[in-house]
């Protein structure tokens, strides 16, 4: 089964964006990396209280159902402690499968945290800040959270405000509300390359130092994550 990340964009869509990257990073020593995650974390504390409060109501019917039925003489409470724990991970289970459920238990400060930290480990783990010229660009998309953060090296931030990059952030992410993702995400990088451009203009020996775009596919129980690179 595909992941959040694996389905966020078609396979044509994909080709669109590297083609897109491609084109733009002939034009500018810039280094320009999308990349989409299923979640920048797992959440298992909104995962059980969003498991306890879905199972809780329903192992109290579930008592007093079985109670009524099986002609139970005793405490409730013992039904109840019998049935709580089966729902919980059943309960868990759909959370886990149903990323729009889970969302609802998702803290905005925690979600904030944990897509920030996220955004800057790959941003290393990747290799953004090993370029030639300190100027990797990644566009972040957390697809659970519905977060969007833009990383630049220290070569461009020298020229380039963070207001900039959060007018971009704010498109994009107005353009994934409006199921206009791949239009959005394609004109930002353009228009990211021309900034690049004029500061960071090609050069005969530029090579293409990191991937097009990256998507983080599944993650195994050792915590490998397995990167699908278009």
């Amino acid at each position: 089964m595909q992941t959040l990340a694996e389905k966020f964009f078609t396979a044509e869509e994909q080709q669109q964006i590297s083609r897109i990257v491609q084109l733009v990073e002939q034009q500018t020593a810039g280094e320009i990396v999308p990349m989409v995650v299923s979640a920048s974390h797992s959440y298992p504390e909104a995962e059980l209280a969003g498991g306890m409060l879905i199972a809780g109501p329903l192992a109290l019917a579930a008592a007093f159902g079985l109670a009524s039925l099986m002609w139970w003489q005793g405490e409730v409470l013992w039904l109840f402690l019998g049935c709580f724990p089966v729902l919980l991970l059943l309960a868990r289970l759909i959370l886990r499968r149903c990323p729009p459920l889970l969302r609802l238990f998702l803290h905005k400060e925690r979600v904030d945290a944990e897509v920030a930290r996220a955004a800057f480990t790959h941003f290393y783990a990747e290799g953004l800040q090993a370029t030639r010229d300190a100027t990797g660009v990644l566009i972040y998309i957390s697809v659970l959270e519905r977060r969007v953060w833009i990383l630049g090296d220290r070569g461009i931030n020298a020229h380039l405000a963070p207001p900039i990059w959060q007018e971009f952030v704010d498109r994009l992410t107005s353009g994934i509300r409006k199921k206009q993702t791949c239009a959005t995400l394609c004109a930002i990088i353009e228009e990211i390359g021309a900034l690049l451009q004029a500061h960071f203009p090609s050069k005969a020996d530029d090579r293409n130092e990191l991937s097009d775009l990256m998507i983080v596919g599944r993650e195994d129980t050792l915590g490998n994550r397995r990167l699908l690179v278009r």
